[in-house]
């Protein structure tokens, strides 16, 4: 048999052009094909990004609270990480230091404070950006899931010369399919992919065509648009059975913070995961001292809205 013709490290070009449709019309991203790699997922995104832009002892700044993943990547490029506090609306980018070389963000849906990064402070993040010479890894998990207003389009489209946008099918799917995408500058996503050929990282091909034929079917148009109703009133019965509560970040995306004072928050937490209620607090995505306490109560995954409110419930017995 002759041997089997090696894969473009951009992925599948069907896929790929249907990509740079889906994320026009869903994310309000306008790039061309050479601007976009089909990765394994948005974490996978970030390393290869990592790989390929930073060298050792870099320093590079992450939300703090932050997702411990997308740390590890960084930290394992070797990266020197550097704690950005955010607010309720997301990074402040006043308190962002010179001498960045990338600034890991998500700003669509804070994660796990869940703020919404407003359209002057985005401005603001770009104009940061381009004085210090740094790149902004835009992390847009799940920002097809807004239920307050029409999703904001995505950071990248504002400068795609100084974001790289991650993109990935975990939220909108499900994790297994291991798809994902990174958008930027075409220069910069050449050199991810001869990076990529020297780590011999590949995306399946399988997946990709899965993938591609549920976007030109517009199945994955239908199938967001459905789960966008579904996950809102799955938010509405996390809120109504939390009533009393304070509850942050429930405008978009599969999550919210319930705020709870340490040491109750992870009393609480403790207590519900032997009921058979699983939540995180808000301690593990620190890196340093806690600036925020509560409790990160995710509704994506419930096998039922009833199961859903009964979880929410015992959260709210135990809270007190």
């Amino acid at each position: 048999m002759p041997p089997q013709q090696r894969q473009d490290p951009h992925g599948l070009p069907g896929l790929r052009q249907a990509l740079t449709d889906y994320i026009r019309r869903s994310r309000g991203v306008t790039c061309p094909l050479d601007a976009l790699l089909v990765t394994r997922g948005a974490t996978n995104g970030l390393d290869l990004l990592a790989a390929t832009v930073l060298e050792p002892g870099d320093r590079v700044g992450v939300e703090d609270p932050g997702y411990v993943r997308a740390r590890a990547v960084l930290k394992g490029r070797g990266a020197e990480l550097v704690p950005c506090p955010v607010d309720e609306h997301g990074i402040i980018v006043d308190a962002l230091p010179d001498g960045l070389r990338l600034v890991y963000t998500t700003p669509s849906h804070q994660f796990p404070m869940g703020g919404v990064l407003p359209v002057p402070r985005r401005q603001s993040l770009l104009a940061w950006a381009r004085r210090n010479g740094a790149l902004i890894a835009e992390d847009d998990y799940d920002g097809e899931f807004r239920y307050d207003v029409a999703p904001l389009p995505a950071l990248y489209g504002l400068d795609p010369d100084v974001v790289v946008y991650l993109g990935t099918t975990a939220k909108i799917l499900t994790a297994d399919m291991g798809v994902g995408w990174l958008t930027g500058r075409p220069d910069l996503v050449a050199d991810v992919a001869l990076r990529r050929e020297e780590l011999n990282d590949r995306t399946a091909v399988v997946p990709q065509d899965a993938l591609r034929l549920l976007l030109e079917r517009g199945d994955l148009d239908r199938h967001v648009r459905r789960m966008r109703g579904e996950y809102a009133r799955r938010r509405e019965v996390v809120v109504q059975a939390l009533d009393g509560l304070v509850v942050r970040g429930d405008t978009a995306g599969l999550h919210l913070v319930v705020d709870v004072p340490e040491p109750l928050a992870g009393a609480v937490a403790a207590e519900a995961a032997v009921r058979g209620v699983l939540v995180e607090t808000l301690g593990r995505h620190h890196m340093g001292a806690e600036r925020a306490s509560g409790l990160v109560i995710g509704y994506g995954s419930a096998a039922t809205p009833a199961a859903l409110r009964t979880g929410c419930e015992i959260i709210r017995e135990l809270v007190g």
